[in-house]
């Protein structure tokens, strides 16, 4: 167990202080009540032929049943409410702990792997949170009272269990410490699983395409057979810890009915007081064995929080300082890359001092081979990574000095992979905000040809829709992020492959629209078709992560370069 991830842990109980302290008073009294009982009811087997001291003690002893019942209740409403607001505030910092790492931790995180993180990983945490607030105090006061009273009635009797106690702990400590392994790699396993499944899922088409789905399956019933033996382990060592400690207890208890009965034969112990220190032995046991067994699930808990720990711990990305000032968004762009490099891993280099300018209201496109470096330069201007060298100016004003959220506010991007929210038609257009009017959502989709097949849906704008619903085709899903762009309405437009999913006749339709969305914009365009950018005011070639060329489609098919060849092969082809 890590102490610091304990002590990390509590610090989330600031705001549940108070009832933390009542939580703690009430097992307390709830611990006061449960160990008077056995008390009580040794004075009345000594006390059987006196029948007004024994209606007394029974009236006591229901009183205390009855408020001890009163008491569980309490503590286990408290202790539930305690428990589930650790885990609201873990799963929600969880969450937003997501939307502030950096973009390379997203990438190298499988998405399965983050949700079972933030569902699963936080329930069992609230659970083991839960055992231990509804065992701990109760029974830290249940063995001190317990302890008190027997040495109460007879303390050379009870010498005996507090000497045989040690054994009992350190068999659940043994135990616990071998279970936390367990559990651990537990957790790893089932975070495994879970992105396999979400894998799958996902990709359930491309599966049954490639006829892979037998293969898919094996991998989860090999995925599944470690968790299983893992969790079997974690299971039975943690299932053991009770039975052991219970086995101790029963050498306890056989050791104080034969010290005992030897004292009651010699006349040193009453009937009563030997029956009360019988069901305080075991009684006092009972907090020992409820407790490792909390102690042992616990493990699978603490496994669990170090996942969390460990993904709140991760670099965020730094928090930005608002300019005094900051460009106009009617205000024209010119963007300029400055000998810019860039790896995703160290020492190999995807991009090599990368130089070129898109002048204000230019249309610039970005061409070259599968896997040069295109998308890399997006991710660069939009700063999702940073260059290892160089900078991106803004109207000669470096990227650096202007906020994320601010830079991004200005530039419209429409990726190759479409995603839709799971919202309406309208809300998934008026995504970028709430400023975006009714009125700029209708315009956007007309321009762009969605209004037509938007006015079949049963309910219209107002028609629920997700990304994965089949009655709406990949084009007309590519439609409506384009859409979804031009209502934000920006100042630089990117389009990174973004009528891939889109047939010749709606590439026609939404060409016009584009053109007039790009009018007087300044715009990057990456596509691979490259009839869309025959047009363009400039093409730059980006091959084996350099600039090969800058120029018009024109002046490159003169040149008879890299793009000349690339574009006789794509028109050949």
């Amino acid at each position: 167990m890590n102490l610091k991830n304990v002590r990390r842990l509590l610090s989330y109980l600031k705001g549940s202080s108070g009832l933390v302290i009542l939580s703690v008073l009430i097992g307390i009294l709830f611990g006061a009540a449960t160990v008077a009982i056995p008390y009580f009811a040794g004075k009345a087997i000594d006390n059987l032929r006196d029948t007004g001291y024994l209606i007394n003690i029974i009236v006591n002893i229901i009183v205390l049943i009855i408020t001890a019942a009163v008491l569980q209740f309490v503590l286990i409403k408290m202790n539930n409410r305690i428990a589930f607001s650790i885990g609201l505030k873990l799963r929600n910092e969880a969450y937003s702990k997501m939307h502030r790492v950096k973009m390379s931790y997203i990438d190298s995180t499988s998405a399965g792997s983050l949700q079972s993180l933030i569902i699963s990983d936080v329930e069992t945490v609230s659970d083991g949170m839960l055992l231990f607030l509804n065992q701990f105090a109760s029974g830290i006061a249940t063995i001190a009272i317990t302890l008190a009273v027997m040495f109460y009635i007879n303390w050379k009797i009870s010498l005996i269990v507090v000497v045989f106690t040690p054994v009992s702990i350190a068999v659940a400590s043994f135990i616990a410490k071998g279970s936390y392994k367990s559990f651990a790699k537990q957790s790893e396993i089932r975070s495994r699983q879970t992105a396999f499944v979400a894998e799958s899922v996902n990709n359930f088409r491309e599966c049954r395409l490639y006829n892979v789905t037998d293969v898919r399956i094996k991998g989860f019933d090999e995925i599944n057979e470690q968790y299983q033996k893992t969790a079997t382990k974690a299971t039975f060592l943690s299932s053991i810890s009770n039975p052991s400690s219970r086995f101790v207890n029963a050498l306890i208890y056989a050791g104080v009915v034969f010290t005992g009965c030897i004292s009651g034969i010699g006349g040193a112990i009453t009937i009563g007081s030997l029956m009360s220190l019988l069901a305080y032995a075991n009684q006092f046991m009972k907090p020992f064995n409820d407790l490792s067994a909390v102690y042992t699930e616990l493990s699978d808990s603490f496994a669990c929080l170090s996942r969390i720990f460990g993904h709140l711990d991760s670099p965020e990305i730094p928090v930005e300082k608002m300019p005094d000032e900051l460009p106009d968004k009617d205000v024209r762009f010119d963007i300029e890359f400055k000998n810019v490099s860039f790896s995703y891993v160290e020492g190999r280099p995807v991009l090599k001092d990368i130089s070129f300018k898109v002048g204000k209201g230019e249309s610039f496109a970005i061409a070259g081979p599968t896997g040069c470096g295109k998308t890399t330069l997006i991710n660069l201007l939009m700063r999702y990574y940073e260059p290892d060298s160089g900078d991106i100016l803004i109207n000669g004003r470096s990227i650096k000095d202007i906020p994320r959220s601010e830079l991004r506010h200005y530039i419209g991007f429409v990726t190759q992979d479409t995603w839709l929210s799971d919202d309406t038609v309208m809300e998934n257009i008026r995504f970028s905000g709430d400023h975006i009017t009714d009125e700029q959502v209708f315009d956007a989709c007309r321009k762009t040809g969605c209004d037509s097949f938007i006015r079949k849906l049963p309910k219209r704008y107002n028609e629920q829709i997700e990304n994965e619903r089949d009655d709406i085709s990949g084009g007309q899903k590519q439609l409506l992020t384009i859409a979804r762009a031009m209502a934000s309405d920006p100042s630089i437009m990117i389009l990174d492959e973004a009528t891939s999913s889109v047939d010749v006749v709606t590439e026609d339709r939404i060409q016009k629209a584009v053109r007039e969305l790009l009018n007087g914009r300044t715009s990057i365009i990456i596509a691979h078709r490259l009839s869309q950018i025959t047009n363009c005011d400039k093409i730059v070639v980006i091959d084996n992560g350099t600039v090969s060329e800058i120029g018009t489609h024109e002046e490159l098919i003169a040149g008879g370069g890299f793009y000349s060849r690339l574009y006789r092969s794509y028109i050949s082809g």
